[in-house]
C-alpha cells in the first residue's frame, strides 16, 4: 500500500515569486492549510498557515510586496511516489512535519500526504478492524 494512494493529488502550487497576499487569499478562499512552491513542476518549498500566522506581524501591510520565497520553509522533505504508507509515516515523524509532498521520480509534484489523510486512513482500518471483532464477538 503506497502513500500516494491515500493522498491528494489536487494540490495547489504556487512559483516562488507569487506574493505573500495571494498566497494568503488563494489559501483562505481554497480553505486549505497549506500551499506547494514548485518549479518547473518540482517542489521547492512549502507555505503553511502557520507560517503566515507566524510572520504576518512582519508583514502586515507589506503582503502585496513580499515574495512567497521569503517565507516558505525551503528545507522540504519529499517521499516517492511509491514510497510505502508505513515508511511514509516514518519519514514525517522523523521530519516532524504534518504534510509531505510526494514527488514521481522526475521529481515532479504528483501529491500532498498530511497527517490528515492518515488519520482517515487508520480510521477506516479501526472501523473494519471493529466489524471483524464485531462478527467473531457474542452477540449482547
Amino acid at each position: 500500500m503506497t502513500a500516494y494512494k491515500y493522498c491528494q493529488t489536487n494540490v495547489l502550487s504556487v512559483k516562488p515569486d507569487s506574493t505573500v497576499s495571494f498566497v494568503a487569499d488563494l489559501m483562505k478562499g481554497k480553505n486549505i492549510g497549506c500551499v506547494v512552491v514548485t518549479k518547473d513542476h518540482k517542489p521547492v518549498g512549502i507555505v503553511t498557515d502557520r507560517d503566515l500566522a507566524l510572520q504576518w506581524a512582519e508583514l502586515s501591510g507589506k503582503a502585496g510586496e513580499v515574495l512567497v520565497e521569503s517565507v516558505m520553509t525551503k528545507d522540504l522533505v519529499t517521499i516517492k511516489k511509491d514510497t510505502g504508507i508505513f515508511d511514509a509515516i516514518q519519514e514525517m515523524k522523523n521530519a516532524g512535519v504534518r504534510r509531505m509532498p510526494i514527488v514521481d521520480n522526475g521529481g515532479r509534484l504528483v501529491g500532498l500526504l498530511t497527517v490528515d489523510d492518515l488519520i482517515r486512513l487508520l480510521s477506516r482500518e479501526m472501523a473494519d478492524i471493529a466489524r471483524i471483532i464485531g462478527k467473531e464477538g457474542p452477540s449482547i
